[in-house]
Parts: structure tokens; sequence; C-alpha cells
């Protein structure tokens, strides 16, 4: 199915039949992500009265009650309810549309005091920016190992996180929607989560974003295969149908030419 799109002066075209998932599954053999937690996602049968959840087990069906936290267990979206009071949800509409996105690969330059790698707004912005604005901004951090579909952060390295400067500049500059291949935006010995407040322009004190930040969000724990050049593309966030200051996600890239 090819679309074509005109924006600014430029038309452009994709096949939205050939889309390329960056969602990390969350799956029974614990092969997914930890973060903040020591316990995988967990899968039992379900159990009611006579019935089982498992036709190996005499059942007429499968089915499973899964416990698994968002946040910490594979790729998610975040709205600003994350680090409000009223525990928002992710707003449901930003999953209705598809949005013009860059992706960039990006080595940190630099590395705090905790030992945590810092990716500086030269890091992001250090490329031409093309002549037309795009929504949404895909990092793909450096190197780029499978490994971040497994990964127990609890056992690795620090990773890479964002300066101040550059969060500032990527919410100035008018993103509304970020995505990264690390399990969050601000270092997990954080408990302000300052990177998420500033990406959301808020305060230490405010309860709310402004008006124009309050449909942005952020997209943690993404993969996105070496196969798949930097350069622009069509998004669709694959919102799952939970409802919560973080849900599921499964976003999806279309390529443009």
């Amino acid at each position: 199915m090819i679309i074509s799109l005109t924006r600014s002066d430029r038309t452009v075209k994709a096949d939205l039949s050939r889309g390329i998932t960056l969602g990390i599954p969350i799956s029974e053999d614990g092969r997914h992500p930890r973060f903040f937690v020591g316990q995988g996602a967990k899968f039992e049968p379900l159990s009611a009265g006579d019935f089982t959840g498992r036709v190996c087990s005499g059942g007429s069906c499968n089915a499973d009650i899964v416990e698994f936290i968002p946040h910490c267990h594979g790729t998610h979206t975040e709205g600003y309810g994350h680090v409000a009071a009223g525990r928002d949800p992710v707003n449901p509409e930003v999953n209705t549309a598809l949005y013009f996105a860059r992706l960039i690969s990006v080595s940190p330059s630099q590395t705090d005091q905790h030992g945590y790698p810092i990716l500086t707004s030269r890091d992001l912005f250090a490329r031409k920016p093309s002549s037309n604005h795009y929504d949404a901004l895909v990092i793909r951090t450096l190197p780029n190992e499978r490994s971040k579909c497994w990964r127990d952060y609890s056992q690795a390295p620090p990773y890479p996180i964002l300066s101040d400067e550059a969060m500032r500049r990527v919410a100035e500059s008018g993103i509304q929607h970020l995505l990264i291949d690390t399990p969050s935006i601000d270092a997990a010995d954080d408990p302000s989560l300052r990177l998420h407040r500033l990406f959301w322009q808020m305060t230490a004190e405010a309860r709310q974003p402004p008006q124009i930040r309050r449909n942005a969000t952020l997209t943690e724990m993404i993969f996105v295969p070496d196969v798949i050049e930097d350069g622009d593309y069509l998004i669709h966030l694959g919102l799952s149908t939970l409802v919560s200051d973080a849900t599921p996600s499964c976003p999806t890239l279309f390529q443009l030419t």
C-alpha cells in the first residue's frame, strides 16, 4: 500500500505494507529486558474451577495470566502522567496518526561523574537539519548490541542518557515524540526524573506541563536493527489499549522515498 504525502515543498511516498517494528517482545522464556526490578514477566495458566488454561494439561484452550511492568520489562510509551500527580494516561489520540520521524545513531561524547555516558546537543543535532520539520526523534545509541533485547540493566554498565541542555533543546525544537533504545531517559538512581520533567517542560513544582507539551510522549526500550539506515521516516507509535501513564507499545517505521 503506497501513500503519497506532501509537506512544505517536498512530496514523498511510503509503503505501509513494509513497516519496520522497533518493539522488543516480552516472552515467557524470560529473554526480555529487566530494569529497576529483578524479576522478569510472569506467565501462568488461568485456573477457574475445573478449567485450566493449558491444552497440554487437559484444557480446551491455552489462556495465560500475564504479570509484567510496562516501565520495566519492554518497549513502552509514557505520557506526562508518569511524573504528574494525577497519573494521567497516555493520550490515545497520538495512536491515530502517522508522524514524520528522524532516526539518528549516536555515540556518547562524554561521561558524567556517575559513569553514565552523556548524549549532548552536538551529538543529537550535529548534522545539517533536514528542510522539513519532524515530529518524532528516534535515537539509536552506539554500540547497538542485540543484547539490548534481553539485558538485565542491574548487571550492565550505565546506559547513555541525555544532557540537560540536550533535553531542553529537544523539547524547545517542537519534537513531540522521543524514542530511545535505553530503559529510561533518566539515570536509574535519579529519584527526581529530572530529564523526564525537562522533556515535558515541567518545573519541579509543576503538577501539569504547558498545553503545548501535553500530547508529547516518551518511548523507551526500543531496538533499532543495524540494517535500518539513519534518515527520515514515517512512524506509528503502536500503543496498546492499556490505559495508564505508560502503555506497552510497538512503534513501526515506514521508509520514505
